[in-house]
C-alpha cells in the first residue's frame, strides 16, 4: 500500500491544485458536512485515486477497529499501557450513548467529578476568587509537547474573541531557553 501511495504522490506532486478545479463538482465531491460542520478538503492535491488508496490504508491498518477499542476503554496507549479517556471527557453530557469502562469500572462518574472541579477552579481564577501569591492571576503558562500543546493553543486561538480571563502563554519543548 505504501508503494502505491508513493507512486500516486510521484504522479501528482508537481500538479497545481488549480488544475483539479477544472473538473466540475470538485468542491462537492471532496467535502462533507457532519453535525453542521463543513470539512472541505477540495483545496488539497488529493484526487479520487489518492483518496481511495488512503481509505484502503486506513482499512488495512484497522483504524475503525482501533477507534472502537478506544471507545470501549481498552488500553490502546501502548507507551503507558493504559486507556485513553478523551472519550469520557467528551461524553459528559451523555453524547457517547453509554458508560465508558476501564477494567470493568465505569469511569464516567470520576470524569464528571473532574470536570466539575475544573469548572469551579476556572470560574474562581476568572472572577478573581482564586488568587496567586499576592494578587489576581493574570497569566497562565501551559507547558506541553504534541497534543498537550497543540490542543490548548488551538482552543485559546479559536476562543480569543471571547476571552475574559488571564493571558495564556505556551511552552512546547524541554529547552529551558524557551521558558526563559
Amino acid at each position: 500500500m505504501w508503494d502505491r501511495l508513493t507512486s500516486l504522490y510521484a504522479n501528482i506532486k508537481d500538479r497545481p491544485i488549480a488544475d483539479l478545479f477544472k473538473e466540475s463538482g470538485r468542491a462537492g465531491e471532496f467535502s462533507l458536512r457532519v453535525d453542521g460542520l463543513l470539512f472541505d478538503y477540495s483545496k488539497t492535491n488529493i484526487d479520487a485515486a489518492t483518496r481511495s488508496a488512503l481509505v484502503e490504508l486506513a482499512q488495512q491498518c484497522g483504524v475503525a477497529e482501533r477507534r472502537a477499542a478506544m471507545l470501549r476503554g481498552e488500553k490502546i496507549n501502548e507507551t503507558e499501557g493504559r486507556a485513553v479517556l478523551h472519550t469520557a471527557m467528551r461524553a459528559l453530557e451523555g453524547a457517547q450513548g453509554g458508560d465508558i469502562s476501564v477494567d470493568g469500572q465505569d469511569v464516567m462518574a470520576e470524569a464528571r467529578q473532574t470536570y466539575e472541579r475544573m469548572q469551579r477552579f476556572v470560574t474562581a481564577v476568572r472572577d478573581g476568587t482564586w488568587s496567586g501569591a499576592q494578587d489576581r492571576i493574570t497569566d497562565v503558562v501551559n507547558i506541553g509537547i504534541g497534543g498537550s500543546d497543540l490542543g490548548p493553543v488551538m482552543a485559546v486561538r479559536a476562543l480569543a474573541p471571547y476571552t475574559d480571563g488571564p493571558r495564556c502563554h505556551f511552552v512546547s519543548n524541554v529547552d529551558g531557553a524557551d521558558i526563559h
